[in-house]
């Protein structure tokens, strides 16, 4: 996109004003932004940057974790907006807490950073890193996960929104 996401305008509002305002119901004031970016810090929310810088969602992820408090951890990414607490409400009460890790899937499509991660990763991740592993899929496939389909009236609340095509669509 050329552009940081996360601060992209969607109805007068920054995508990740959307996905805060979906999540703080559920999670409180306890929102950590991870980006090293300052543009995020007029939310008013603790951020913190990569702890290893520019290993992508991995990267993300472990820094999370790292820092996290609570068991369970939602990680959203920026480029979905459209995100409801209706949904994300959803995948916490269909948690099956014998996973470490909930993601969800609509079609054949799956969605791991609309996910529960539970803190006790942090190692896993960490060892990824380690190993320069940074594919996502890959380190969730060493983790004892479950995915959740969703309701198809859902269908537009996880997309992505990665092209200025994507971009446009949603403005309408």
């Amino acid at each position: 996109m050329g552009t940081d996401k996360g601060l992209l305008l969607l109805g007068g509002k920054p995508f990740v004003s959307h996905i805060c305002d979906a999540v703080k119901p559920i999670v409180g004031e306890n929102i950590v932004i991870v980006s090293s970016n300052v543009d995020y810090d007029f939310l008013g929310y603790t951020r913190i940057e990569d702890i290893v810088a520019d290993k992508g969602p991995v990267g993300g992820i472990y820094t999370a974790l790292k820092q996290s408090k609570t068991k369970n951890n939602f990680i959203l990414s920026v480029d979905a907006p459209l995100v409801t607490t209706e949904l994300l409400l959803w995948i916490l009460e269909n948690k099956d807490d014998s996973y470490e890790m909930t993601q969800v899937q609509l079609d054949d499509k799956v969605y791991p950073l609309i996910a529960i991660y539970e803190q006790s990763l942090v190692s896993v991740f960490e060892e990824n890193l380690k190993k320069e592993q940074l594919r996502l899929r890959q380190v969730i496939e060493e983790v004892k996960h479950q995915t959740l389909h969703i309701p198809e009236k859902w269908r537009t609340q996880v997309q992505n929104i990665n092209t200025p095509e994507e971009y446009q669509k949603i403005q309408l």
